[in-house]
């Protein structure tokens, strides 16, 4: 009798019982959903230059505003980069890398744009930058030679 009212007075161990299979359930609910769902992603690859030379720093990314989705890749050695996007029609940009400056006396340190000239300030967001690409099929490779 103690057992039982311990069990059924207090309602804990029942009550623990319930939220442990709620979150299971919740688990194996979250890892079918998870991954899989939403469009294909494709392939895409290539190689970015300035005026013909690899950029070998920075980031490249396609964004797809109106379905609010973007994908980034850091710039490797020849300029090349590769990273999954879903089919459609996306702006690309290319930003320099980011560099940690140091605190000073004159003003505290963080995190800005490294000082490059192979990358045009044009290039730079999705709003100026002139570069399209569209992603469908197999796969993607789209190289940019960005100019002054």
């Amino acid at each position: 009798m103690l057992s039982s009212d311990r069990t059924a007075g207090n309602g804990c161990p029942r009550l623990g019982r319930f939220f442990t299979l709620v979150t299971l359930a919740c688990g194996f609910v979250g890892a079918g959903c998870s991954g899989e769902s939403g469009p294909a992603q494709r392939e895409v690859t290539g190689k970015v230059t300035f005026q013909g030379s690899p950029i070998e720093e920075g980031v490249i990314t396609f964004e797809d505003a109106q379905a609010g989705y973007a994908e980034s890749s850091e710039l490797g050695p020849g300029g090349t980069y590769q990273l999954k996007a879903p089919d459609g029609s996306y702006t690309v940009y290319v930003e320099p890398p980011v560099v940690v400056v140091e605190d000073t006396a004159d003003s505290p340190g963080g995190e800005e744009e490294k000082q490059v000239e192979n990358i045009p300030f044009q290039y730079r967001n999705s709003v100026e930058s002139p570069l399209k690409a569209e992603v469908g099929g197999e796969g993607s490779v789209h190289n940019f030679d960005l100019q002054p």
